[in-house]
Order: C-alpha cells, then sequence, then structure tokens
C-alpha cells in the first residue's frame, strides 16, 4: 500500500480527489485542508508517504510555501494551481515537483492519480541513458531520477550494449547521436539487430540544427526523438509514452499466455515452452517427466452447485498446483477441469512422491461456497518417458489419466 498526502483547502476538490486516490486500490489516501495540517501529518507519518498532491495556495500559505515543506521530506509533489503563467512554470521546476497540473473539473483528477501510479511502475522500470557528455547524461538523470526511474547510464555505444546485456530488462534507451567509437545511429541499428520495438524502445537525442537527424534516427529503428535543448514537460511526456506503450504490449502478450480464470499459463504457452523444454530433455541436458491432472466429476460440481462454485474450485486446484510445483517447472490449464505439467530434472521417485503429495492436498481441501463447503479430487496420469515428441508425453500421460478415472478416481498412475 501506498500513503498519499493530499493538501487541499476546498473540501470538496479533497474528497473527490480521495475518492480517486482510494478507488485506485493500492493507494491509501491522508486528507489536510490546511498547511498546518500538512506539517502534522508530514511529522505523524514520517517517511510513509510515497507522494504528495498539493494545492498551491493555501489560507494559511499563499504562496506555495507546502510545496517547500513536502520536497523537504524527500516527497515527490504533483501540484494543483488555478492559475498558469511562464513565471510560476519557471519556479516548479526550480522547485522540482513531479509536474504541475491546471484545476479544471472532475475530470482532470483522474490523470494526476494515474501519474502516481506511474510513479510507482517506474521504480522497478530500467532506463540507459547514452552520452559521452558527462554533465549531459548527468541532467537527463536527474530528470528521470525526479519520476524515480531506475537509471543506468553509458559514456558511449560500445558500452551501452554491454550495459543492455547486463540488464536485459532495460525498457528505455535515451540516446545522443554524437559519440565516440560507436554514434546513436549505430547504437540504434545495433539494438534493433537485437531487441524488437515490442521488447525496447529507443529516443534519439540532438542538439544538431539538422531537420534529418530525427528521420535518420526513426528509419534505423528509433521509437521517437527530441531537439536539445527540450521542454521538461515534453520531455516527460514522450517518455512516458513510449514506456507506457512498451508496458501495454507485454500486458497483451502476458494476456495472452495466461488462463484468464486461474492465471496459470494456458495451453499455447505450455505448448511453446515445453516444446522448448523438451529439446534438452532429448538432448540430455534435462529429465521431464510429464503429467496430466483432471478435477473428478467436475460436471457435477457445476450441475449441483453452479458455475461460479465451478469456477472456485478450478481456481483453488489451479493454486494448490502453483503452490507445490518448484520453481522450474511448468504447469498450465490447458483446457475445462484439466491441467498438466512437466517436472525437470526429477527422477520417478521423487515425481512419484509430488503427484501422490498434490493429490493429497487437493483431496484435503475445503473450498467455501456461500455458507457450503466443497470437497474435490482430482485423477492423475504421468509420462516417465521423453519419447519423440512434448504431443508423445502428453498422449502417454492422459492414458495413464483414464487408467485413474477407471480404476475409480482420485488416484495417481504411471507409465
Amino acid at each position: 500500500m501506498y500513503k498519499i498526502l493530499i493538501v487541499e483547502d476546498s473540501r470538496i476538490q479533497a474528497d473527490l480527489i480521495r475518492q480517486e486516490v482510494q478507488s485506485r486500490g493500492k493507494l491509501v489516501p491522508v486528507v489536510s485542508n490546511t498547511f498546518s495540517d500538512a506539517k502534522i501529518q508530514l511529522q505523524t507519518h514520517a517517511g510513509e508517504f510515497f507522494a504528495a498532491l498539493l494545492d498551491i495556495n493555501l489560507p494559511d500559505a499563499p504562496h506555495g510555501e507546502v510545496v517547500d515543506l513536502v520536497i523537504t521530506h524527500g516527497i515527490p509533489a504533483i501540484v494543483f494551481t488555478g492559475e498558469f503563467s511562464e513565471g510560476f512554470r519557471g519556479r516548479m521546476i526550480a522547485k522540482r515537483v513531479v509536474d504541475y497540473v491546471i484545476k479544471g473539473d472532475r475530470n482532470s483528477i483522474p490523470p494526476v492519480v494515474s501519474l502516481v501510479e506511474r510513479l510507482i511502475r517506474n521504480r522497478t522500470t530500467k532506463v540507459l541513458v547514452v552520452d559521452d557528455s558527462r554533465s549531459a547524461r548527468s541532467m537527463i538523470t536527474d530528470l528521470l531520477s525526479l519520476h524515480k526511474f531506475h537509471v543506468l547510464e553509458a559514456e558511449n555505444g560500445a558500452k551501452a550494449l554491454e550495459v543492455l546485456t547486463q540488464h536485459p530488462d532495460i525498457r528505455l534507451v535515451i540516446t545522443d547521436y554524437n559519440m565516440p567509437q560507436m554514434d546513436g545511429f549505430e547504437l540504434t541499428r545495433e539494438i534493433r539487430r537485437r531487441h524488437d520495438k515490442s521488447q525496447l524502445a529507443i529516443i534519439g537525442l540532438s542538439s544538431h540544427n539538422d531537420h534529418m537527424l530525427s528521420a535518420r534516427f526513426l528509419k534505423r529503428g528509433a521509437n521517437d526523438f527530441i531537439t536539445k535543448p527540450f521542454l521538461i514537460e515534453e520531455f516527460f511526456l514522450r517518455v512516458g509514452q513510449n514506456v507506457e506503450i512498451i508496458e501495454h504490449i507485454h500486458a497483451l502478450k502476458g494476456a495472452a499466455m495466461k488462463d484468464f480464470l486461474t492465471g496459470l499459463p494456458n495451453r499455447r504457452h505450455f505448448m511453446e515452452e515445453g516444446t522448448k523444454l523438451h529439446v534438452h530433455a532429448l538432448s540430455g541436458t534435462i529429465t521431464l517427466i510429464a503429467g496430466t491432472v483432471d478435477v473428478d466429476f467436475f460436471k457435477k460440481v457445476n450441475d449441483t452447485y453452479g458455475h461460479e462454485a465451478g469456477d472456485q474450485v478450478l481456481k483453488m486446484v489451479a493454486a494448490t498446483m502453483a503452490g507445490v510445483a518448484g520453481s522450474n517447472d511448468l504447469l498450465a490449464r490447458i483446457g475445462g477441469e484439466e491441467f498438466a505439467i512437466l517436472l525437470v530434472n526429477q527422477d520417478i521417485e521423487k515425481a512419484t512422491g509430488f503427484f501422490e503429495r498434490l493429490r493429497e492436498t487437493v483431496e484435503s481441501l475445503v473450498i467455501p461456497h456461500h455458507h457450503e463447503t466443497l470437497r474435490v479430487t482430482i485423477s492423475i496420469g504421468v509420462s516417465t518417458s521423453s519419447g519423440s515428441s512434448l504431443a508423445y508425453m502428453l498422449d502417454q500421460a492422459d492414458q495413464k489419466l483414464y487408467d485413474a478415472k477407471r480404476n475409480g478416481r482420485n488416484r495417481v498412475e504411471i507409465v
């Protein structure tokens, strides 16, 4: 949970902000209507606030004193203002506020709270800044740190490639054009050989007064280009947009690989990753044992208690499987009430113990449903032979699963 300080003298406006903050789930609002109360809250909850949303003009602090107060405590500040001028903008940038927002109707509030959520995500978002000028790197790094990004640095393209190898989870590269050893064009082209646009975004930078630079960067695979000197607001907007595009792509890919109900990988992901594991098994670098798991009399659960109860059963079984599986094992919901698992580097004796433990754990589950409790069992078929393909292993496991059903259910059959 992230505690957010809201300082706003209008009780109606403060309540609207509080409601929006509260609706986001992980954010906990703490409201002050005056400068003096904000001071008390900061003392009472010292070190607990993640960010602050601040009205610039308060009855007991009409000249923005609350901004200085909050920033002194090291808390990222987002400022609300009813008026805007170049002088105001300059003062806010000098104070190193995260952003300033013009007060409007209630529709202006959700984007502000979304910015707070953005700051939370930024803490685990890696950005690589590449520039041969130490002062230029420092300036951009300071800006990114203000928005809580995890920032890495490199003084040229060759060094940048080393950092990317060490940190493959970097999501954004901001690179200058004119650098020794490897310039921004060459770096962009080389990065695109290794990472496509769904994995990592690139923003080119240059102070050269050449209108072709942006086109040349983009043609080599950059996502965006900014001319120096730039407006700080434009810089953060472009950075934020590029990072969010990468996040959206990753979210879509994640959704495509996951079962929507249980959160386990789906059949498609299981077959793709399982096939890769099977190749390693054939080469002798790992061993694989496959199991298919089916919930006994699942149709009866749905018919008797309804599909909501059936969904709860599947979720509980999935959570149980995830709880007992090892970090190297692969499991998935492959359809209906059927699950599959690949055990990596386990001998037959350990695998037998694993599947028996799984069966016993599910049998002991007490599944709440309204004012009743449900109990279910599972049948498991296991294949210990890699055969010629993953499909062969699963087919062998399925045959043993059918044997388990025929032999009374709630049992493990192994071939």
